[in-house]
């Protein structure tokens, strides 16, 4: 189920991944929210650093949980990605987490989060802004990535169009994603969802196009993965090749796409780039892969 997170609403700010270099990195990113009218947060650890992280798993999971637990608290914010928000998988409390719904927003590494929480609670968590990424440096949301997230917390999503045909054909099914390095780290575990009548929404950055080859082979190697009925796949960037025989990007989403036989669409405006949509994961949508069109369900 969708839960509009109205203005006026407290949000926490939690930092699952890792550490950031400075408050500043998300100073903009808390002014711009308030400014939308959300009332912001603080977890306790979120400008802890321990190596990379932001402070051990078990301080950045208790952030998380207290503000699953906080009935005041209606959507909970990942400053930043990077690495290591899969520590805290084992240590979150999904029975609370399945009992107070709110969506953990993020992208990058809160993929780990995301798909845990979707696999172990079936709760929805929205793909949309990353404080630092958005506003770190000195850089200003892009208007195009505000106007959909705000619409997502009024609870107005719209019908996404944009990208390009591979497979045509409609499906629906329950949204999962975001970034495939991420969520392929998680086969194997209790905390990589079952793939049976959902989309997979897929993205990456600053990889080697064979290892995203090889990650699309391994998703079609899960157990669940022949009852899985579409692929959106958004923005691949900056992939390398790693030797110049290598297949680039579109030539192993076409092959991906030839073998499954299912709708596929590529070029999605959704993954690391300035302009993206805030979906919601775990949502029932429908691919209608020969027009390039999701429509959000509920």
């Amino acid at each position: 189920m969708i839960n509009p997170v109205p203005r006026g609403s407290k949000v926490g700010i939690v930092s699952p991944s890792s550490a950031l270099d400075s408050p500043e990195d998300i100073r903009d990113g808390l002014r711009w929210l308030e400014s939308c009218g959300y009332r912001v947060v603080l977890g306790t650890h979120v400008y802890d650093r321990l190596n990379h992280m932001a402070g051990t798993p078990e301080q950045q999971a208790e952030d998380l949980m207290r503000f699953f637990a906080d009935p005041e608290i209606k959507a909970v914010f990942a400053a930043a990605g990077g690495f290591g928000a899969q520590y805290l998988l084992p240590l979150l409390d999904y029975d609370l987490i399945r009992k107070n719904p709110k969506p953990l927003i993020g992208f990058s590494d809160t993929t780990a989060l995301q798909a845990g929480i979707f696999a172990r609670t079936g709760n929805v968590c929205y793909a949309g802004i990353l404080l630092k990424y958005d506003f770190g440096r000195g850089a200003s949301v892009h208007p195009y990535t505000a106007e959909s997230f705000l619409r997502a917390m009024d609870g107005r999503f719209e019908d996404i169009r944009g990208g390009t045909v591979v497979n045509p054909g409609t499906a629906e099914g329950r949204l999962v994603g975001t970034n495939l390095c991420v969520l392929q780290s998680l086969a194997g575990t209790p905390y990589y969802p079952d793939l049976t009548d959902t989309i997979l929404l897929l993205e990456d950055v600053d990889e080697k196009s064979y290892r995203i080859e090889r990650m699309l082979l391994q998703l079609r190697q899960q157990p669940s993965f022949a009852r899985m009925r579409g692929v959106v796949f958004g923005q691949f960037t900056d992939i390398r090749l790693n030797h110049p025989d290598d297949k680039d990007t579109n030539r192993v989403i076409d092959e991906f796409a030839a073998a499954v036989k299912i709708p596929v669409i590529r070029n999605f405006p959704f993954g690391h780039v300035r302009a993206r949509k805030t979906v919601p994961l775990g949502a029932r949508v429908t691919l209608d892969a020969g027009s390039c069109i999701l429509k959000i369900k509920d």
